[in-house]
C-alpha cells in the first residue's frame, strides 16, 4: 500500500499545520523491499511531483498542493496521496473535501487499523467543521445502479477555488452530504436524465433537505417520430377537412340562394322539402370537413410543440395547448349547441323569405364555427395530453393517423403507453 503510519496525530478543528506536515511527510509512497532502483538518467514523474507537493505544502501553498495530490490520486489512485490530498484540504479549511477525500480513502482495501483510526479520526475532525444537508433524488422507476451527484463550492470571493466534488447516490436511500458554510451546486448530469442543478445556501439553520426531481432524457429519434407523426397528421387532416368544408360550402351556398324549383329530385317531396333536406346534408358535410380541419390543426400544434429542443419549453408549451385546447373544446361545444337550436327554429314548411335566408346563413355560420372550435379543441388536447403523458414516461412510441370520408373524419392514435 505504501502508507506509513508511525504515530497518531491529535487533530483539532483548524489547520494545524505543523502536525499536518508531519502527517503529510510520513505518508508518502514506499518502495517495496527488494525492488531495483531506478537507472542513472531515469526519472519517476510521480515521485518529482509528489516532492514539488510536499515542497509546495512546506512553503505553505496549500492549494498548490492539494491540486498536485488529487490529480496524482486520479492518475494512479495511491491511498497515500487521497491522504495528503485530503490533509492538504484540511490546511485551507476545506472541510467538505476532507470528508469525501477520506471518504474514498476508507472505502479502499488493504488499509491496516492503525491507517484506518488514523483516517477516521482526521474525517471526525473534519465532519465536526460542515453542516449535514440531506439529499434525496427521486426517479419515476427505481435504478439498480446509484447516480453521480457533482458538488460545486459557490465561493464570494474570486481566490476562493475549490474544484468541484462527484459522489455516488442511490436514488431513494437517505444521504447527507457534509458541506461547509456558504453557497453550493448541486448537478446531476447523467445520459439517462435530463440535466438539473439545484442551489442551496449552507448555514447554521440549513435543515431542509435537497430534492432533485430527475425526468427521463427523451430519445431525440424517437421524439422526432412523435413530432412527424403529429404533425403529418394534423397535415392531412387539414387538406381533407378543408376539402370537405369547400365542398359543403358551395352545396350550401347553391341550395340556400338558389331558386327553390331547382330542389326537385323526387316527386313524393315538394321543392321547398327538398331544399331543406339537401341544405341540411349540405351544413353536415360543411360542419364535418370544418371539424376535421380543426382537429388537423390542433393535431399539428401538438407536433410543432414536441419539436422544442429544450425538455422545460416542450412541456410548457403542452401545458398551454392542452389549456387552450379544453377552452376550446367547451366554447366549440356550446357554438354547435346553439347554432343546431337556431337551425331549428327555421325548419319549417312555410317559404323563405331573405330574412329567412340570412337567418338560417347564420346559425349555419355559427355550427360550422362550433364545430370547427370542437375540433380544434379536440386535436390540441389529444396531442398535448399524449405529449405530456408520454414525455413523463419518457417513451414516444405512439402514430396517428386521420381517416376521412365523406360526411365524416377521424383522428386515430395507436400507441404503447
Amino acid at each position: 500500500m505504501g502508507l506509513a503510519f508511525v504515530a497518531r496525530f491529535p487533530y483539532t478543528p483548524g489547520p494545524m499545520v505543523c502536525v499536518l506536515l508531519a502527517a503529510l511527510l510520513l505518508l508518502t509512497p514506499s518502495v517495496p523491499a527488494g525492488s531495483a532502483s531506478p537507472a542513472a538518467g531515469a526519472s519517476d514523474p510521480g515521485s518529482e511531483r509528489r516532492g514539488r507537493a510536499r515542497t509546495a505544502f512546506e512553503h505553505g501553498h496549500f492549494s498548490e498542493a492539494a491540486l498536485e495530490f488529487e490529480a496524482l490520486w486520479r492518475e494512479g489512485h495511491g491511498a497515500a496521496d487521497l491522504f495528503n490530498a485530503a490533509v492538504s484540504r484540511l490546511a485551507l479549511s476545506h472541510h467538505a473535501h476532507v470528508v469525501v477525500h477520506l471518504e474514498a480513502l476508507l472505502a479502499l482495501p488493504g488499509l491496516t487499523a492503525a491507517q484506518r483510526e488514523e483516517a477516521t479520526a482526521l474525517l471526525r475532525t473534519a465532519r465536526a467543521e460542515t453542516r449535514p444537508v440531506p439529499l434525496e433524488l427521486r426517479t419515476q422507476r427505481p435504478l439498480d445502479a446509484p447516480l453521480s451527484v457533482t458538488l460545486t463550492f459557490v465561493s464570494a470571493f474570486a481566490s476562493d477555488v475549490r474544484p468541484e466534488l462527484t459522489i455516488a447516490v442511490r436514488p431513494g436511500e437517505h444521504t447527507v452530504l457534509s458541506l461547509d458554510p456558504g453557497g453550493w451546486q448541486i448537478r446531476v448530469d447523467d445520459p439517462r436524465f435530463e440535466p438539473i442543478t439545484h442551489e442551496i445556501p449552507v448555514d447554521a439553520s440549513t435543515t431542509a433537505p435537497a430534492v432533485l426531481d430527475l425526468r427521463l432524457r427523451q430519445d431525440a429519434r424517437a421524439l422526432r417520430r412523435f413530432a412527424l407523426g403529429w404533425s403529418g397528421a394534423g397535415v392531412a387532416g387539414m387538406v381533407a377537412g378543408g376539402t370537405l368544408l369547400g365542398i359543403g360550402q358551395g352545396r350550401w351556398s347553391s341550395r340556400l340562394n338558389g331558386p327553390v324549383e331547382a330542389c326537385q329530385s323526387d316527386d313524393s317531396l315538394f321543392p321547398l322539402e327538398a331544399c331543406r333536406r339537401e341544405l341540411d346534408a349540405a351544413g353536415t358535410l360543411r360542419a364535418s370537413g370544418a371539424a376535421v380541419l380543426g382537429v388537423g390543426a390542433g393535431a399539428l400544434i401538438g407536433g410543432l410543440v414536441a419539436r422544442v429542443k429544450e425538455p422545460r419549453k416542450r412541456r410548457v408549451g403542452w401545458i398551454i395547448a392542452a389549456s387552450v385546447g379544453g377552452l376550446s373544446t367547451i366554447g366549440g361545444a356550446v357554438a354547435l349547441g346553439l347554432g343546431a337550436q337556431a337551425s331549428g327554429r327555421h325548419n319549417d314548411p312555410s317559404p323563405w323569405t331573405d330574412d329567412d335566408r340570412r337567418a338560417i346563413n347564420g346559425a349555419g355560420a355559427a355550427h360550422t364555427t362550433g364545430a370547427t372550435f370542437l375540433g380544434l379543441g379536440a386535436g390540441a388536447l389529444a396531442s398535448a395530453i399524449t405529449g405530456l403523458l408520454l414525455d413523463r414516461s419518457g417513451r414516444f412510441l405512439v402514430s396517428a393517423g386521420p381517416q376521412v370520408r365523406v360526411g365524416g373524419g377521424a383522428l386515430v392514435i395507436e400507441g404503447r403507453f
